[in-house]
């Protein structure tokens, strides 16, 4: 045991000896001092991978054990560069170089731009199926806040060729051909336009090193791929974010096919969010019912489908309780004393809500769009458990409306115009006053939903199967906040729904439930909408099943669902077919608002129509896939 222990201790001085060697070198060429050109390169290691680093910290080599060394670029190529405002400037060499087994971390402070300050760590290790990861996170540091816009460009190996595949925002894949560029559009601002990604990756051939290389960045920022770097701009009206920004891009070597390096994206890019609840793909029947009918309506819709509906099939039947707080944007919720009220009353704002007007265009057709129908409702906590247990006790899976988007209104106690994003909004019912969405860059705002988040889980996790967080896309791409709190406000979104998506994790992982969380972004093809649902488990959106809001979603719920609600399942029935059939949706029923027209309700023919699509629907789990042409809506 002697003899091993000091074996060990043998090694771990050599190992130490070693790095200490190689950081040594690479701070000697840092500041100039003479070295070999063998010294001037740091290699990183993850058997049987080797990843090369010049002098500059830039990978230009990389290398798999018995192959053919690839060799991504020259002896003098930088490891970034930043453009701000008119100056253009390479890091140069690091000036701090720090080394962990696989690991490095490099610190530049290029002359040309004194006041910024740039951590670049990279991180090589092996990933599924003998593929191999290299992670490079960029950290930018300025302790002035600043006046121009600023670009920051990582280089990419091997170069993009015109081959390379692309996951388009329309949810086809493509290729990249003659185009001087492609984009993914979200938070910030892009240093140039390109062809519209759906996520943050491109894919390509792998050299000598594996058949495929993915090149994927985080989806948190926008991001342009050009056949040379991977590169973002920081807008001068916010800049880094409390002086700091970072990103993380990954580069994977890997075999496969595109599905594959689709895969690699979420593997990689998005470590940390897991997929939703495997009962999700089994869903093929929806149903959301806003306090129809005076309350009533669950009720009856529940029975007309119990007594339509084997056994065997109701938990492939998600039916979703809406209405069912006081307020959008306080849902009943004492954020003071971070409980739920005992009761409280649905639809308060009747009175003056049923005098807007009722009539509409859906589609071709003029259809209600009136709020007469929704009768106020007394409600409690207890009658509201007894609802969920009503749709349990019968097999089906039960939701709840989590909320809608960020919206309130001026008429709650806690109103402030430091809270408004923009006015404007839902105006039903079930909202006070005037309607706006609130900044989730405001911390109170922030903090509202992670403690209501909390409180639902407290009082009816043990009940419920998801949370459906509506109208999420009404935080757009690019928002730059409010003049009171400027920033990133969809960033801060995205950052929202994922730590809300985390809570309901942890809460699964300790209660040993599935609960999901489903955004609603409506990716119209020309809408600003963000893909929120990126780090939930699914969409439910409110798009009435429009036949352009369903391609554009594809890739962001690759690996979960895809949803829609609509209001007139009479009216645009053909919209709903046309979901189930050509993009795996499940057959969506309403009621209590459009035609208002629950299960119960519906004539004979309409109701045969519904089942009819739903036994063909729940042959198939879901499992959605990119397309190689959309199908023509007719």
């Amino acid at each position: 045991m002697a003899l091993l222990s000091a074996t060990r201790d043998h090694r771990k001085i050599l190992r130490r000896i070693a790095s200490v060697a190689i950081i040594g070198v690479l701070v000697a060429n840092a500041n100039g001092l003479p070295g070999t050109a063998a010294q001037s390169t740091l290699s990183l290691q993850c058997q049987p991978y080797t990843v090369g680093l010049n002098v500059n910290g830039a990978v230009v080599r990389v290398e798999k054990q018995g192959g053919t060394p690839v060799a991504t670029a020259g002896a003098e190529q930088s490891a970034g560069d930043i453009v701000y405002g008119t100056t253009s400037a390479a890091l140069g060499k690091p000036v701090t170089v720090k080394r962990s087994g696989a690991s490095c971390t490099l610190i530049f402070r290029p002359a040309a731009l004194p006041a910024i300050e740039v951590h670049l760590f990279l991180d090589l290790r092996r990933g599924k199926n003998d593929s191999l990861v290299l992670r490079r996170e960029v950290t930018l540091a300025s302790q002035k806040k600043l006046t121009a816009d600023l670009t920051f460009k990582l280089p990419l190996w091997p170069r993009l060729s015109s081959k390379t595949w692309l996951p388009l925002f329309g949810g086809t894949g493509g290729t990249l051909g003659n185009r001087a560029g492609c984009a993914y559009k979200f938070a910030g601002a892009l240093p140039a336009d390109g062809v519209r990604l759906s996520i943050p990756m491109v894919s390509g051939a792998g050299g000598g090193i594996s058949p495929r290389v993915t090149i994927a960045a985080d989806p948190y920022f926008s991001t342009l791929f050009t056949p040379e770097n991977v590169a973002w701009t920081y807008p001068k009206r916010v800049g880094l974010d409390d002086r700091l920004e970072k990103r993380a891009v990954v580069t994977v070597f890997h075999a496969g096919s595109a599905a594959d390096a689709v895969e690699a994206f979420f593997a990689e890019a998005l470590p940390g969010v897991p997929a939703g609840p495997a009962w999700l793909h089994e869903i093929a029947m929806v149903d959301y019912d806003y306090m129809s009918d005076a309350g009533k309506g669950w009720f009856a819709d529940i029975d007309a489908l119990t007594k339509a509906l084997r056994p065997e099939d109701r938990p492939k039947v998600f039916l979703c309780l809406h209405g069912w707080y006081d307020w959008v944007g306080r849902y009943c919720f004492d954020a003071k004393k971070g409980k739920f009220d005992e009761q409280w009353s649905a639809f308060g704002n009747y009175e003056k809500a049923k005098f807007q007007p009722s009539k509409g265009k859906v589609g071709n057709d003029e259809v209600d769009v009136g709020f007469a129908k929704c009768l106020p409702v007394r409600l409690s906590l207890g009658k509201l458990h007894q609802r969920l247990s009503y749709a349990k006790s019968r097999g089906f899976r039960v939701g709840m409306y989590f909320a809608d988007g960020t919206a309130s209104s001026t008429g709650l106690p806690d109103f402030s115009p430091g809270r408004v994003l923009r006015m404007g909004g839902w105006a039903g019912p079930d909202v006070t006053g005037k309607a706006y969405d609130q900044n989730p860059l405001v911390p109170a705002v922030y903090r509202f939903y992670l403690a209501y988040t909390d409180a639902l889980l407290a009082e009816f996790g043990p009940q419920v199967d998801a949370f459906v967080w509506d109208e999420t896309f009404r935080v757009p791409t690019g928002s730059l906040g409010s003049d009171a709190v400027p920033g990133y406000a969809d960033r801060a979104m995205m950052r929202l729904v994922r730590a809300v998506a985390k809570k309901i994790e942890g809460y699964n992982a300790r209660s040993a439930r599935e609960i999901a969380l489903l955004a609603s972004d409506d990716l119209y093809p020309q809408s600003a909408a963000a893909p929120y649902a990126l780090v939930a488990h699914g969409t439910y959106q409110d798009s009435w099943c429009d036949p352009q809001a369903w391609s554009n979603g594809i890739f962001p719920n690759y690996r979960n669902v895809m949803w829609s609600c609509c209001w007139w399942p009479v009216h645009q029935w053909q919209w709903i077919e046309f979901g189930v059939r050509q993009y795996q949706a499940p057959v969506a029923i309403s009621n209590g608002w459009g035609d208002n027209l629950g299960f119960s309700e519906l004539s004979p023919q309409m109701r045969q129509n519904v089942l009819t699509l739903f036994q063909w629907r729940k042959q198939k789990p879901t499992r959605l896939k990119f397309l190689e042409q959309l199908p023509a809506y007719r």
